[in-house]
């Protein structure tokens, strides 16, 4: 009995004892099947706007691929599809790693561009194609340019404040917040302020704001993108994109102006197309003459340099066009106007000494720079006032010691150069 009994007590044991050994066989090789391990991890390298994505909401952020040991949530499914369904940039995603598991899972590092969430997201089997927690995200659309502007006309930047970074003060490489850590082509811009720029397509970012693409025609330096409104109308043309028309006195031979006019080819399906600057009934003829400088007319005779280069100007050539200076004139003083104090007025022609004071201001006045150098202008009243008071037409005296105050509510808003006015003075 003992003898059998120590024998099954035996077996019995050598049974528990290998049960054991097999269970905790068993457990540990579960364990390894199960755990996740990252066998593959790169950069991803393909171009950086393939790279744009948006979170599904179907999966969370965590600190490392799946879950492997330690991983945290960075953010959680709600807050992925909070970030999906937002309408700023700053919130636009890059993936820029792909690590791929034992179990063939693939995840992505991804970073919002503020910088905000960072961390790894299921992305599906394929390390080619993005899946499960993201998808690939366009962060512009093509958009029409604004009926406002014109792909054929130059604008320059409205303001150029190097402090204010809203879209509307440089131009950037891409709309703001649509590239990952892309900034403005220069930062501050105002170097530039008169750069001519055309646009020549727009786009429309997460926010609904329309950017447009402008090449810069003067030198290169703020071609890139900018919103729509920070554009203003320029009425300057680029030389190399007109006709260069320089103005030149006649009598001296030096150029005292030069203006581009567009040029607008008469038949632009020539090899070399031309345009006529001579014919005095052509648009550009009339630009032109439109542009001579105040104070000057076209010289007397043929004024053009050359009549071949005018009949037939090339884009981005240049022109000379003869003036010569229009003869000096003076805002002339009329008679004078006495309003006596019983309310009748007469023409009063001073005499004696009141005359000398008028004849000296009469000459004080044409002596004033002021207006003596308006030739070709539009006086304002208040220059006027002005020159007349220091002139010494604000008050004449009489022989008789009647003192005459000049009248200045009475003299006109705008005064021409060379137009003869009235003044007019009260009796005191």
């Amino acid at each position: 009995m003992r003898k059998s009994l120590a024998k099954s007590i035996y077996f019995g044991a050598a049974a528990l004892a290998f049960a054991g050994i097999v269970g905790t066989t068993s457990t540990t090789a579960s364990a390894k099947s199960s755990a996740v391990k990252v066998t593959s991890s790169k950069a991803l390298t393909t171009d950086a706007t393939t790279r744009n994505v948006t979170f599904t909401g179907t999966n969370a952020l965590y600190t490392k691929p799946g879950t492997a040991k330690g991983a945290k949530v960075v953010a959680t499914t709600t807050t992925a599809k909070r970030l999906a369904a937002s309408k700023n940039g700053q919130d636009n995603v890059r993936a820029y790693r792909v690590a791929t598991t034992n179990r063939g899972s693939v995840y992505y590092k991804v970073v919002t561009f503020d910088g905000a969430y960072r961390g790894w997201i299921y992305g599906g089997k394929s390390d080619t194609k993005f899946d499960g927690g993201i998808k690939t995200f366009a962060t512009t659309t093509d958009a029409k340019v604004p009926s406002a502007l014109s792909t054929s006309s130059y604008y320059t930047l409205a303001k150029t404040d190097a402090s204010v970074n809203d879209g509307t003060t440089t131009t950037y490489k891409a709309p703001a917040w649509s590239q990952y850590k892309v900034g403005p082509t220069v930062k501050d811009a105002s170097a530039y302020k008169d750069n001519l720029l055309q646009v020549s397509q727009a786009a429309t970012t997460r926010e609904g704001e329309t950017w447009v693409y402008v090449t810069d025609v003067t030198n290169g330096k703020l071609t890139g993108w900018v919103k729509a409104s920070a554009l203003k109308v320029s009425n300057d043309v680029p030389a190399s994109e007109g006709v260069t028309i320089n103005y030149t006195d006649k009598a001296t031979g030096k150029v005292v102006k030069s203006a581009v006019i567009p040029f607008k080819a008469d038949d632009a399906t020539l090899a070399k197309p031309t345009m006529d600057v001579w014919t005095s009934t052509t648009a550009a003829n009339k630009e032109s003459q439109a542009a001579i400088p105040a104070g000057y007319s076209v010289a007397d005779g043929n004024a053009w340099g050359s009549i071949d280069d005018a009949r037939a100007a090339t884009k981005g050539s240049t022109l000379v066009l003869y003036v010569t200076a229009n003869p000096k004139a003076a805002v002339t003083i009329g008679n004078s106007l006495d309003i006596k104090s019983d309310g009748t007025t007469e023409i009063s022609h001073f005499a004696g000494k009141a005359l000398d004071q008028w004849n000296a201001a009469k000459d004080a006045f044409a002596k004033d720079s002021t207006v003596a150098d308006l030739q070709g202008k539009v006086i304002d009243s208040s220059v006027l006032k002005t020159a007349l008071k220091n002139a010494g037409f604000d008050t004449i005296t009489a022989d008789d010691g009647t003192a005459y105050t000049l009248n200045t509510s009475a003299l006109p808003s705008k005064v021409t150069f060379g137009q003869n006015i009235n003044l007019t003075y009260s009796q005191q």
